[in-house]
């Protein structure tokens, strides 16, 4: 036989249960955990300002975000039962005052339940001071915010995050809302941060605001009379309104807005927040279904159709921007937990976490694992019969 057939024959050779040594490949197992375990690792960071080990370089920041949403919600669901309008224990079993019926004048797209409780997770502050903090944001940075009212809830995020982290948000805000979003007329996200501010949590107002659904524009409501109720929502606001003929010119106003806002603190939009599907700020073009979730420093996709949304504009320019879509996704990928009841304590989720990792640990455990391997299937082979 050639000598290369007997030098193949052995590594290439069957390997069946009677041929690798169980205790062998157990031993590997066992090794390759054990590396894990030791390569990626808590980063300790001692309990300076009250910071645990094992948590983030931010996790102050984080804390205090988590702390201001949480005073947020509780001002919102104190408003809304002031204002006579009952909280629904089995849409909103943790009573937040953040979710709305299903179907009202002001409903324009499906919207799920499930997302909209996760959402209302005092964590998604903790998980936007780490975007801001990730996009290389400093204090006094302006943000700009376009958001729908699908989600009241992660607009109480960002604006906590902001003022954790001292940043200078510029809001511009869509009445047209998903099932279970800010969809009571009587009771939008304008009320709901007019009951923030009238408290002393929160310094912020909003820039503007526009009738959101189709084309920006009011359209693709539910009911006959949900066009008229959208306008009677932004006349009753008293804030500016952004109402063109064209999706087009849409996008270009509110960068207007968004760009005069930032001149007034002093400098430019440093980073773009889209919360929601609003067609102004996600865009009408296939390209913005391809635009990634989370914090996007450069996006995957672009597109040059007029209509593409804000999302591309300042992706175009450069600037992070922060796509707060499928809710669910962005929960599990940071550990924030999935519709809890009741909430968790701010500083007590995953999301707070930092974890080191030891390469020098990562390659030991690699080399000893393989080493192992190779020893349970020569151990396998001289045990065979004949050998």
């Amino acid at each position: 036989m050639p000598v290369w057939k007997g030098f193949i024959a052995p590594i290439g050779c069957q390997y069946g249960r009677d041929r690798v040594d169980l205790a062998m490949l157990c031993l590997a197992v066992v090794v390759a955990l054990a590396a894990l375990g030791i390569a990626v690792r808590p980063t300790r960071i001692g309990m300076s300002g009250g910071v645990r080990s094992g948590m983030s370089e931010y996790a102050s920041e984080q804390i205090r975000a988590a702390e201001i949403m949480a005073d947020c919600i509780s001002a919102v669901a104190n408003a809304k039962t002031e204002l006579g309008i009952p909280i629904d224990p089995e849409l909103d079993p943790n009573r937040t005052g953040l979710i709305g019926p299903d179907f009202t004048p002001l409903t324009t797209t499906v919207g799920v339940l499930e997302a909209k409780r996760t959402a209302t997770n005092p964590d998604f502050a903790a998980l936007m001071v780490k975007y801001f903090r990730e996009a290389g944001l400093r204090q006094g940075d302006v943000v700009a915010v376009g958001a729908s009212g699908s989600f009241p809830s992660l607009i109480i995020a960002t604006l906590a995050a902001a003022k954790a982290l001292d940043l200078e948000p510029v809001v511009i805000y869509s009445v047209g809302a998903s099932m279970y979003g800010a969809t009571i007329p009587e009771f939008t996200f304008i009320e709901m941060l007019a009951a923030i501010r009238a408290r002393g949590i929160l310094p912020y107002s909003i820039a503007a605001v526009s009738l959101g659904g189709d084309d920006d524009a009011g359209g693709g409501g539910l009911f006959e009379i949900s066009t008229e109720v959208s306008q009677m929502v932004v006349r009753r606001s008293g804030l500016q309104v952004i109402r063109e003929d064209s999706i087009e010119k849409s996008i270009t106003r509110r960068m207007q807005v968004l760009e005069e806002a930032a001149a007034r603190c002093g400098g430019s939009v440093s980073c773009f927040v889209n919360i929601g599907g609003a067609s102004a700020n996600y865009g009408t073009t296939a390209a913005s279904l391809d635009f990634p979730n989370g914090l996007v420093m450069v996006p995957k996709v672009m597109s040059l159709d007029p209509a593409r949304g804000l999302i591309f504009e300042y992706a175009a320019m450069g600037l992070p921007v922060i796509n707060l879509i499928d809710i669910r996704g962005i929960a599990i990928r940071n550990g924030i937990p999935v519709d809890p009841i009741p909430l968790p304590n701010p500083g007590d989720g995953r999301i707070y976490s930092a974890y080191g990792y030891s390469k020098p640990a990562a390659v030991i455990g690699l080399v000893l694992c393989f080493l192992s391997l190779i020893r349970a299937s020569v151990k396998g082979r001289l045990l065979q019969p004949g050998n």
